[in-house]
């Protein structure tokens, strides 16, 4: 585990947001490993993480992701194993209760709208969120709000707080809310809070519950989709996914994995089956069950379908394939650049040796000496991270809001800087900050992107029905210093909201529109990522009108419930 002093939150290597080193840290550590420059700047058993707290990790051989490993991890402990994020965290004081609303109101009872030729049309998003103390009430709760048991729900997601969750209990939860909410297909994720929308409006447009006992879910109407899973070791559904990359309909991904898979090369299978559609989700939390010691994991995503057992999953990722739903992706990665672009001109696998011709740590004095005083202020206090674009690209074609945010590690012993994630000669860079002002002005600048480039680009499809939003466990409160910021943005900008404060987000980094006109095809688009310390916003926008239809039977889900282990 590894923890930001600036921030006070945990973070993992399989984020690529390991330890966040001020940049005089990094140019001092010249001359030592990597591990032991790290352990300078952080030392062993700092943070709050549950469970694992106090567990140090090490740079070894390439386990789990970026080839991060365990100096101590217990026997189930992959290398993700410690995504056991900020548990300590004060909740929201919002007390036993329920919100709910849908894109256009509130949800009390499902909604209707007349459209042009009489026809009552449902609202096609419709997102609720219980805070009861028994799961059993948040359950009939969220029912009631939604109207469920006859409400014409083909998919959704419901986002479970662990504090609900015991061993494998996910199953009988989400079974119970797919009965309960009367939606054909619904996906279950465990996390440490959850984000929705409330229903009286006095009460703000939106609310984050950043822990507790807390239950989120989004529903959505007129949905064509097809839910699969996708394992390590070619496990899951690849038949059902080839066949439906074959078809050619897929138009967006929405995806929620567990913390103990190979979570990159899942979503790189999914790119490479299917390059136009949209990818958007985010890490379950890293469910820790049993005795006192909580050393016992279990399934934190699940799918459960009309007539159907729970399907419990692990070391993979379970989603949803939309036909004829767009989504659009809002990724806010809260950074700011600092300095000049430049180019990676020498590197080794994650060592960046050489960065505009010049070795990596002159050129990061020289920047360091370039900038005013208030950002040399903020280098020598706050956390640098390194923005990287695609091989090739030109330094100064890459806009504010669409580098790719790296976390640095340490120095090598031969100068270089470490970096969360490979990096490539060629690659376009650029030091980043991340603190309260940044995010904030990064969130702003990305809504406000959106909605220029969309009306530039296309993108067509009438307002949004609403959005899921999947938001780091380190922002909230702790890095803006107030409640429901993402939420309520998300609630401003797209309508309803419903999501989660995830152990890593999903989504290509800066933005991605595709057209929603019939006969058209989104353009490709580039490499899904996993992030971390970042908001990404699921923008969805149905296809087709008209009055509800039943949606086509769920296909057959196979292996059985995997076992806790």
């Amino acid at each position: 585990l590894s923890c930001s002093s600036q921030l006070g939150l945990w973070q993992s290597p399989a984020m690529d947001a390991a330890v966040a080193v001020p940049a005089p840290a990094l140019i001092s550590a010249a001359g030592r490993g990597a591990s032991e420059a790290v352990a300078s700047v952080v030392p062993k058993g700092r943070g709050r993480g549950r469970g694992l707290a106090g567990q140090f990790w090490r740079q070894g051989p390439a386990s789990g992701i970026h080839g991060s490993s365990w100096s101590s991890a217990p026997a189930v402990g992959l290398a993700a194993a410690a995504l056991v994020c900020a548990h300590g965290r004060r909740s929201s004081r919002l007390g036993r209760g329920l919100s709910a609303s849908s894109a256009h109101g509130h949800a009390r009872r499902p909604r209707t709208s007349r459209c042009a030729g009489e026809a009552e049309v449902a609202e096609a998003f419709v997102s609720a969120l219980s805070t009861a103390k028994v799961w059993e009430e948040a359950v009939e709760e969220l029912g009631q709000a939604v109207g469920g048991g006859g409400a014409g729900f083909d998919a959704g997601f419901a986002f479970i707080g662990e504090a609900h969750i015991t061993a494998n209990s996910i199953a009988q939860v989400l079974e119970a809310l797919r009965d309960r909410l009367g939606v054909r297909t619904l996906l279950g994720v465990v996390c440490g809070g959850g984000i929705g929308k409330p229903g009286d409006e006095a009460e703000g447009p939106a609310v984050e519950v950043e822990n507790g006992l807390v239950i989120s879910v989004g529903l959505l109407r007129q949905a064509e989709v097809t839910p699969f899973f996708l394992g390590a070791d070619g496990e899951g559904d690849l038949a059902l996914l080839a066949r439906r990359s074959a078809e050619g309909t897929t138009r967006a991904i929405l995806t929620v994995a567990d913390p103990f898979g190979p979570v990159e090369d899942l979503l790189g299978k999914l790119d490479e089956m299917f390059p136009n559609a949209t990818k958007a989700g985010g890490i379950s939390a890293a469910l820790q069950v049993g005795a006192e010691d909580r050393q016992s994991f279990t399934p934190s995503i699940a799918i459960v379908t009309e007539g159907n057992k729970a399907r419990l999953a692990s070391q993979g990722l379970v989603g949803l394939l939309l036909s004829d739903v767009d989504v659009h992706t809002v990724v806010c990665q809260g950074c700011k650049g600092v300095g000049p672009p430049l180019q990676i001109t020498q590197a080794n696998g994650q060592e960046v040796v050489g960065m505009g011709g010049r070795p990596a740590q002159e050129a990061l004095r020289l920047v360091f000496s370039a900038v005013d005083d208030v950002t040399k202020a903020k280098m020598q206090q706050l956390p640098l991270t390194l923005g990287v674009g695609p091989v090739g690209a030109s330094p100064n074609s890459i806009g504010d809001g669409d580098w790719l945010i790296r976390s640095f590690l340490g120095s090598s012993a031969n100068g270089g800087l470490i970096v969360g994630g490979g990096v490539t000669e060629g690659q376009p860079m650029r030091f980043h900050l991340r603190d309260r002002e940044s995010a904030e002005e990064d969130l702003a600048l990305m809504l406000k992107r959106y909605r220029l480039e969309r009306s530039f680009i296309g993108g067509g499809g009438g307002s949004p029905a609403g959005c899921f939003l999947f938001t780091c466990n380190g922002r909230g409160e702790s890095i803006f210093g107030r409640q429901h910021v993402d939420a309520r943005a998300g609630a401003e900008a797209f309508g309803g909201v419903a999501g989660f404060f995830a152990n890593g987000e999903i989504g290509a980094p800066g933005l991605a529109i595709t057209s929603s006109e019939e006969g058209s095809d989104p353009s490709k688009l580039s490499g899904t990522a996993l992030h971390g310390f970042t908001a990404v916003y699921a923008v969805l926008l149905p296809r087709g009108g008209g009055a509800p239809r039943k949606a086509a039977s769920p296909p057959a889900l196979a292996p059985p419930p995997v076992e806790s282990d």
